[in-house]
Order: structure tokens, then C-alpha cells, then sequence
């Protein structure tokens, strides 16, 4: 590696380390996931994000996610509300079959001004045929939460997500299902 180059790597680094950053760590009886959260910068009326998430399941199921958007207020119209816009790539493993899909993704997150620790969220993924390879068709994943800001920087929250992929010539394949518990964490 060149001088040039291991300078730029390290300014990166330093940049991004600069920034505000999370991680999320949700846990059911039968998945975990596990979300890295950095700020990328102004981006219009927005902030740009990059998310990673990795999710395995007690069935030896394998998602990993990683993810581009923007994430803002949206509106003076709407206090309390933030809303996001992006994509997401996804590589799954499930039951034999591989998959890997393009998703355009939507999310928001809404602390009521009369309870402003109060957090209520969700977010929808969808990759239609046409951006869904290998084994896949397309797909779907949700999720929705409540939780509670324990401190500045601390979210507890429960939640129920649902992650359906549809296999070429096969059944749909049902990566995760159901509630969960979980943290955020700011920092």
C-alpha cells in the first residue's frame, strides 16, 4: 500500500470517527441482530447514514445488510418526527438457497412532544424480481418498535420484525419472525 493511499485510509477513519455514530443490538429466543450506524454528513435537508447489520438465527440463517440514505426532520410541522429515505444491500443465506437483493428502504422514528423519551419507529425494505438474484425473487422486511430513552444516548425498545424472502420455484423462506428486545445506543 502506498503512502498516498494509507493517508486517505486513515483520514476516513478519523472523519468517520468524528462523527455521530450508534450501534443496535436486538435479541429474540431465536435471532440476534446487530446494527453500526455512522453519520456521513449534511446531505440537503437531510443527514447522509450508513448503516451495517449482520442477523443469524438459531436455524443457521444468515442476513447481512448494508445500507445508504438519508435520515431528517421531517418538517416544523411534524416536532418530534424524523424520517429517512435509502437503499439497502442484502446477502441471506437460508435453508440452501442464496440470495442477494437491492432494496429501497423507508423509515421513521417519532418522540411525542408530550413524552419526548418516548421513541416509536419502523421501517419496510422492499427488493422486487428485478433487483432480487440468485436463489431469490424478491423481498420483503419490516419491523416496528417502542422504547423508551433510558438516558441521552440509550434507547431500550421491543419490537416485532418480519423477513420473508421468495426463492425462485420454491416456497417463501421466512428468515425471522416475531418479537424482540433491544438497545440503541448514540455515541
Amino acid at each position: 500500500m502506498s503512502l498516498r493511499q494509507l493517508v486517505a485510509a486513515a483520514a476516513c477513519l478519523v472523519s468517520v470517527s468524528a462523527m455521530a455514530q450508534g450501534f443496535d443490538i436486538n435479541l429474540s429466543n431465536n435471532a440476534a441482530m446487530l446494527t453500526y450506524t455512522s453519520a456521513l454528513g449534511q446531505q440537503g435537508f437531510g443527514h447522509g447514514q450508513m448503516a451495517g447489520s449482520v442477523l443469524f438465527t438459531d436455524n443457521d440463517d444468515f442476513l447481512g445488510k448494508l445500507g445508504f440514505g438519508v435520515v431528517g426532520d421531517a418538517g416544523s410541522g411534524s416536532p418530534g418526527l424524523s424520517v429517512g429515505v435509502g437503499v439497502n444491500a442484502y446477502g441471506i443465506t437460508t435453508n440452501n438457497n442464496d440470495v442477494a437483493a437491492l432494496a429501497l428502504s423507508g423509515k421513521f422514528d417519532y418522540a411525542p412532544p408530550p413524552a419526548p423519551r418516548l421513541r416509536i419507529g419502523g421501517e419496510l425494505n422492499l427488493a422486487p424480481s428485478i433487483v432480487t438474484f440468485i436463489d431469490g425473487d424478491h423481498l420483503y422486511d419490516s419491523s416496528a418498535y417502542v422504547g423508551y430513552e433510558i438516558f441521552q444516548g440509550a434507547v431500550a425498545y421491543f419490537g416485532y420484525r418480519r423477513i420473508k424472502v421468495s426463492i425462485q420455484n420454491h416456497p417463501s423462506q421466512t428468515v425471522d419472525s416475531g418479537g424482540y428486545l433491544g438497545i440503541k445506543f448514540r455515541f
